[in-house]
């Protein structure tokens, strides 16, 4: 039986490097020796600017590794041995959507809800990805489910029958966190989730969250400074990235 680590991403030595809107300098990035433990809730913060979101997406596999120079990104599971993104994406790139599919959750900046859809259609789309044989039926039973461990049950009465173009910031964050969470990933990744919500539904994701670090979970977050005193009352890591000051 393989040993588990407590680690579940390592992120060694990445850099990129681009021109400024105006392009007489150049902006670097730079994530160095960045470990995420297994089961924890990762708070990433920093400065605008700092690069938070690009750490987020690269880990995500929603960057590509060719623009960054230097090391590796490590993302170990429990089911297998760790997987190099590098070898992943230069020599085995039909793997990275089972990775995203079988392992990943997101909670996106801009929701990214697609209002063409139903709210019911949004949110069992990663529970069908990862399991093709479930139906539909079987996926919007599945997220009622979770919507009522959420204590969310307002949005059983109709809301979820419309278009997400109908609803508040507030219910648009809600759908998008159990859209996030319904196919019961190993981690769940959300970019300034409290951004654009009122305090009483940051509390509400904080909470649900937290719960699904309690069950085992790893949650990491890009969290904005202003928002960092809304996680006093739970355990959290903090990675605070800062300027690198390099030619």
């Amino acid at each position: 039986m393989r040993e588990k680590s407590n680690w579940i991403f390592k992120v060694d030595n990445l850099k990129k490097t681009f021109l400024t809107p105006k392009r007489s300098d150049t902006t670097n990035l730079r994530f160095k020796n960045i470990i995420i433990e297994r089961g924890s809730m990762t708070l990433i913060t920093g400065e605008t600017g700092i690069g938070k979101t690009s750490l987020l997406n690269l880990m995500g596999l929603m960057d590509e590794m060719a623009l960054y120079h230097g090391d590796d990104i490590f993302f170990n599971p429990v089911d297998q041995p760790p997987i190099s993104y590098r070898y992943m994406m230069f020599e085995a790139p039909e793997r990275i959507e089972h990775v995203r599919y079988a392992y990943f959750g997101f909670m996106f900046q801009q929701d990214h809800l697609i209002d063409a859809m139903t709210g019911w259609e949004n949110v069992i789309l990663p529970y069908l990805l990862r399991y093709p044989k479930a139906t539909s039926s079987e996926a919007i039973e599945k997220a009622k489910n979770i919507i009522k461990a959420c204590h969310f049950e307002d949005m059983l009465y109709g809301l979820m029958d419309r278009s997400p173009a109908t609803y508040s910031g507030g219910q648009r964050q809600r759908t998008a966190l159990i859209r996030a969470i319904i196919h019961d990933p190993m981690v769940i990744f959300a970019d300034e989730p409290l951004a654009s919500v009122d305090q009483e539904t940051a509390k509400d994701i904080i909470n649900i969250l937290f719960q699904q670090k309690e069950k085992g979970k790893t949650v990491i977050m890009v969290v904005h400074d202003t928002h960092e005193y809304l996680f006093n009352s739970v355990s959290v890591n903090k990675i605070r990235l800062k300027k690198q000051n390099q030619k």
